[in-house]
């Protein structure tokens, strides 16, 4: 059967339907406009994907967090999900108080119920998560710059769904736990990713499906908020369903969305990225090398190490670095490998991106044509 939730129970704090009557009822409340890494979270949190979370994090759980990589009911868990904003934006607002939150259209799509509000420690949040307080760390440049000063802890309630980035593709746990179940599928495997994909990618997909018991894939997708030079969304999924539709057997094969910001935390985001996914119900998780990496920040197998650590309830498929060597004359990895790294192609998304800044062509040992006619078509890269 399907992996159950993370906690035991899937979390809905979806209220649809409400949205008038929750609008009359707090026609005096305060409300606050978050930033795009909350607003997003906030969709997370009430359709179940961050269970067991109900809300934004008070301060003993964030602790908790931060020093052992546990919630305080002992479930691990590695990334804060906090809601912090400027004090001159809840001037007023107490402990007990509800707060409607707003899109940046002035459109009220939920509301906090304020349990507590503190102060929040932007130094410590960003070296025990991140590893590092140097702002050239894309998610630390974003803690220093653009979070406020003060969390709001408390459950949150959405009264409105509103159009994510992922568009159709934008599952929620309990549909996606639906389609596995519809497709007779007991064992999943999940592949996480954020770039268009290239052969290595391929290779791990399809190994993995190659594990006894293992019913399908569910490729899930990060096309929220990404990080400066990385991919549009749009490209990341034409890539992904080129792809799926001419090399994949497509009756494995589930692609999903997930409209969140990339945490770039390594270890931590590998271990997080996770358990979104056994929300989902996948059963295994594909982990390759330096995954949720940025920059040289961590080391290329820490996230494996990190599964080590930590059991999370989800079996963990650990592959080391993969390329195509020209007289194996195909993708294969240095666990198998015999020949010396002069017949190998290394493949890095840095290298692709390197190659359509130029005009090249990039070959068919690097990624399969149909999603490079989709990338060569230009305007690829958000900004």
């Amino acid at each position: 059967m399907l992996n159950s939730p993370y906690g035991g129970k899937l979390v809905n704090r979806e209220e649809f339907g409400k949205k008038e009557r929750y609008i009359e009822e707090a026609r005096e409340s305060p409300v606050i406009f978050p930033y795009i890494d909350f607003f997003y979270d906030s969709f997370k949190i009430s359709d179940g994907s961050y269970s067991p979370l109900e809300g934004f994090m008070d301060r003993n759980t964030l602790e908790t967090v931060l020093n052992e990589t546990r919630l305080p009911s002992g479930l691990p868990w590695s990334i804060p999900v906090i809601l912090a904003v400027k004090s001159d934006e809840i001037r007023g607002v107490k402990e007990g108080d509800r707060v409607i939150l707003g899109a940046h259209d002035r459109n009220p799509f939920g509301f906090i119920d304020i349990d507590e509000i503190y102060k929040v420690e932007k130094e410590k949040i960003a070296s025990k998560i991140y590893g590092t307080t140097d702002p050239v760390h894309p998610n630390v440049e974003d803690l220093e710059l653009r979070y406020g000063d003060t969390a709001l802890g408390g459950k949150v309630t959405i009264f409105e769904r509103l159009p994510m980035p992922g568009g159709s593709y934008e599952l929620s746990p309990a549909e996606t736990r639906a389609r596995f179940e519809s497709l007779g599928w007991k064992n999943v495997v999940a592949y996480q990713a954020r770039n268009p994909p290239h052969v290595a990618h391929e290779y791990l997909q399809k190994v993995s499906l190659e594990v006894p018991g293992i019913d399908g894939l569910f490729i899930h997708l990060v096309v929220g908020k990404l990080k400066k030079g990385d991919y549009k969304a749009s490209v990341i999924l034409d890539s992904y369903r080129a792809l799926i539709d001419n090399y994949h057997r497509r009756e494995r094969v589930l692609m999903g969305a997930l409209s969140i910001t990339m945490r770039y935390a390594g270890p931590k985001a590998a271990l997080f990225l996770a358990t979104i996914r056994r929300n989902y119900g996948a059963t295994h998780y594909i982990i390759g090398r330096d995954q949720a990496g940025v920059g040289n920040f961590y080391g290329p197998y820490d996230a494996h190490k990190m599964f080590d650590e930590f059991n999370i309830g989800i079996t963990p498929l650990k592959y080391t670095d993969t390329f195509y060597c020209r007289k194996c004359q195909g993708i294969t990895s240095e666990k198998v490998c015999p020949h010396d790294k002069s017949s190998r192609i290394m493949i890095s998304q840095t290298k692709i991106r390197e190659m359509l800044t130029r005009g090249e062509p990039i070959p068919g040992e690097i990624i399969r044509k149909e999603v490079a006619e989709i990338l060569s078509k230009g305007n690829v890269i958000a900004d």
